[in-house]
């Protein structure tokens, strides 16, 4: 008896993935590579009876853009702009980026805070406390038992709580980021003027992507980062962010006990 001829898997014709493209590159994203849209076009195309909107097949691979490793192979068109071989050269007095450029953050600092403020933060969340003032509010966790309960005394401090502790998550800064760019190479940059959607996770994850606009000034080896040269448009690398969390507490202890950090 005669096997069925297999059916081949759907490819996505150049004209979608060329339109796909311009939809993404006009919203303010880096050019993908064409093989990163092939299987979003591809898998779509083959579990529907119809082509979906534009606007869908854009949400999705932007998701799936801004959550990729920038560094990994076919992400990111070959044309795309990385950091001079120079940038990070501190015996350069002043320098300018000559295109856009896209990166990711690697590194978070924290400089409007001594580090054994954030370490008092970090011991404080661990406790599940926070602090409002001089008082000190413990978070109750919520129980399955109570989910359908009316508001109680102790519900409205634990949603305190959380509204006081998003409030001291997200710092005034100014923040110290290290950036890297497609081709991996890295670059410390500073907040020199406070930058929309940046601060510490996860207020910004790690990550998280930003372009660094044409005109955008590198002093003594540092990117100085300024709202009208950056442009932070989110993601997460869910690998790189859980690791950088889990070890947050013990790299501010050893700055501190090597004398590289405050004393606060």
């Amino acid at each position: 008896m005669a096997q069925p001829t297999p059916r081949p898997t759907p490819t996505a014709s150049s004209a979608a993935i060329q339109q796909l493209t311009t939809s993404l590159v006009q919203s303010g994203l880096p050019t993908p590579h064409p093989s990163f849209l092939q299987p979003i076009l591809s898998s779509i195309s083959s579990t529907s009876q119809r082509t979906p909107p534009l606007s869908s097949l854009h949400a999705t691979a932007r998701l799936r853009l801004l959550a990729s490793d920038l560094t990994g192979p076919n992400i990111l068109s070959p044309t795309t702009p990385y950091f001079p071989p120079n940038t990070s050269n501190v015996q350069i007095p002043s320098q300018t980026l000559s295109t856009d450029i896209p990166v990711q953050v690697l590194d978070i600092e924290d400089l409007g805070k001594s580090k054994w403020e954030q370490i008092e933060a970090l011991e404080s969340e661990r406790k599940g406390e926070t602090t409002k003032g001089r008082e000190v509010i413990r978070v109750i966790p919520d129980s399955s038992d109570n989910a359908s309960s009316l508001s109680t005394p102790a519900t409205q401090t634990s949603a305190a709580a959380n509204q006081a502790s998003t409030t001291n998550i997200r710092s005034a800064g100014p923040f110290r980021l290290l950036l890297q760019d497609a081709r991996g190479q890295k670059a410390w940059g500073f907040e020199l003027k406070k930058v929309e959607k940046l601060g510490m996770p996860p207020y910004m994850a790690i990550g998280c992507k930003v372009v660094l606009k044409r005109g955008c000034k590198v002093a003594r080896g540092m990117v100085l980062l300024e709202p009208a040269t950056v442009v932070v448009l989110g993601g997460k690398i869910e690998a790189l962010d859980k690791v950088w969390r889990e070890g947050r507490e013990g790299r501010l202890r050893d700055a501190v006990n090597t004398g590289t950090g405050d004393s606060g």
